[in-house]
């Protein structure tokens, strides 16, 4: 993870445009989350997060509101950012976002469902899905599911992606997504607002 989050780093003052330098310098500045911190979320919401997520976290609590960090893939060939939420804002979009099951067949037929990845659960919201990044304006959501289908793994990477509501597998683990979203980063040719 150490690795990931150099290369990161690099990536990062490289490639900041004009127009979001006062977020990076905010990003700068950020401390990363104590222990207690990352208790009281497992406790809160009763769950075991993943070790490379409490260790990006023990590094940046977050990245700053509109200061994307996370550039993964979510469908082929569709790219878009990240910013990663703060503990507190986890526990805030928590409030309101995925805080009830909506299976997907209240929404779609078995045609569209069965374009769902079979390691995510057939849910467009799912109580055991914890969102912790997102596009800002609030269309996209990345989350760690603690539901996954068979063949799914407990923490692995999804995402929630609006008009048309739908959920995608993104990544195995938190790592796997610095990963990817770090080689994705490196052809992205600014990073804007």
């Amino acid at each position: 993870m150490k690795k990931r989050i150099e290369e990161l780093e690099q990536l990062l003052s490289s490639k900041v445009g004009e127009d979001v330098q006062e977020e990076y310098n905010n990003y700068l500045s950020l401390q990363g989350a104590s222990e207690e911190s990352l208790q009281e979320i497992e406790t809160l919401f009763d769950i075991k997060l993943p070790e490379d997520f409490k260790e990006f976290y023990r590094y940046k609590n977050g990245s700053g509101y509109h200061f994307h960090i996370l550039y993964p893939e979510y469908s082929e060939g569709c790219i878009e950012p990240f910013y990663l939420y703060s503990l507190d804002e986890i526990i805030e979009t928590k409030e309101y976002f995925c805080k009830d099951d909506e299976l997907l067949s209240e929404y779609y037929d078995e045609q569209e469902i069965s374009e769902l990845d079979a390691r995510i659960k057939p849910y467009l919201f799912n109580k055991k899905w914890f969102p912790f990044a997102q596009l800002a304006g609030g269309s996209l959501y990345l989350m760690l599911d603690y539901d996954p289908a068979p063949g799914g793994r407990t923490g692995q990477i999804i995402a929630y992606v609006h008009d048309p509501d739908f959920i995608y597998y993104i990544a195995s683990s938190f790592t796997e997504l610095l990963s990817e979203s770090n080689t994705n980063l490196q052809d992205w040719e600014e990073i804007d607002y």
